[in-house]
């Protein structure tokens, strides 16, 4: 009687294939961890220019009830996010506009009357001088 022997070649074979699968198993997971990582940066730089957009905002109101003649220097941090964020005063919508990464941000405040009005964030510190100027807001 014959006895049968496992073929070499084709245990080789099964194994390389066995690893190969874990192997992949493995670099799937660390692609993910990566990949939710990224996420998480990119949700980090959107929540500092919302809170930039949101003080901003706050700032334009507080000029607004302070009344007729007040001024304010308002300024956006250097070094926000990467790449830069844009914020827009828009007097159509009565809005602040905090665009980053395509991404829009529409933030109300409470005055009508307000001149358009866009600066985009950068390594350094800007200020911005917001102005009542008979109910109007107005920026330099």
């Amino acid at each position: 009687m014959k006895k049968l022997y496992l073929d070499k070649k084709g245990q080789i074979s099964a194994e390389f294939l066995f690893i190969t699968f874990i192997v992949l198993i493995v670099m799937t997971g660390m692609l993910s961890l990566v990949n939710d990582g990224m996420s998480k940066t990119e949700t980090s730089d959107v929540a500092k220019a919302r809170v930039v957009g949101e003080k901003f905002s706050g700032a334009i109101n507080a000029v607004y009830v302070a009344g007729s003649g007040y001024s304010a220097n308002f300024t956006i941090p250097g070094g926000l996010t990467e790449p830069v964020s844009t914020f827009t005063v828009n007097d159509g919508t009565d809005t602040v506009d905090v665009t980053y990464k395509g991404k829009t941000i529409k933030i109300n405040v409470v005055p009508k009357y307000l001149t358009g009005f866009s600066i985009t964030s950068s390594s350094t510190d800007k200020v911005v001088t917001i102005k009542n100027q008979n109910g109007t807001i107005e920026f330099t």
